[in-house]
């Protein structure tokens, strides 16, 4: 099924830099692609065979929806997540955790997931830096 989302989904926003790295993906939400289970797994090889690095971000975010909205409760949420990790100019999401519960008899989604980013280098940027090289490039694109 295209677009399954579970625990271990990696979500990369495809930007002009990251095609260089040629990751086979599937669209799933305006810039952002989900990554293959098999693509998954050799990533960091990949990524650091080019001189870039997988930086690895402190802090779970995580999002929560109610649970009534049927196949787009689970879209929704990642979403949120994916809103979170552009506003910190990130630009890769690992989805950790998808779980189902309730409170008071109303049904919920949470998920839970790890921000990362991708870069050249082996220093990871300011966030001032990030937003200024993720603007020049929106530009470069229109």
């Amino acid at each position: 099924m295209p677009n399954q989302i579970q625990c271990g989904t990696m979500m990369v926003y495809q930007s002009a830099n990251l095609r260089s790295i040629a990751l086979e993906s599937e669209a799933y939400f305006e810039n952002w692609r989900s990554l293959g289970i098999a693509e998954s797994l050799g990533l960091n090889r990949r990524v650091r065979a080019k001189g870039w690095s997988l930086f690895f971000m402190a802090g779970e975010i995580t999002a929560v929806v109610p649970g009534w909205g049927g196949d787009n409760t689970l879209r929704r949420g990642v979403k949120r997540l994916l809103a979170q990790t552009r506003l910190q100019n990130l630009n890769f999401l690992e989805v950790t955790d998808v779980r189902r519960k309730y409170l008071l008899g109303i049904p919920y989604l949470a998920i839970s997931a790890n921000p990362r980013h991708i870069q050249e280098g082996s220093q990871i940027d300011s966030k001032a830096q990030r937003a200024q090289d993720s603007s020049v490039e929106s530009q470069s694109a229109n």
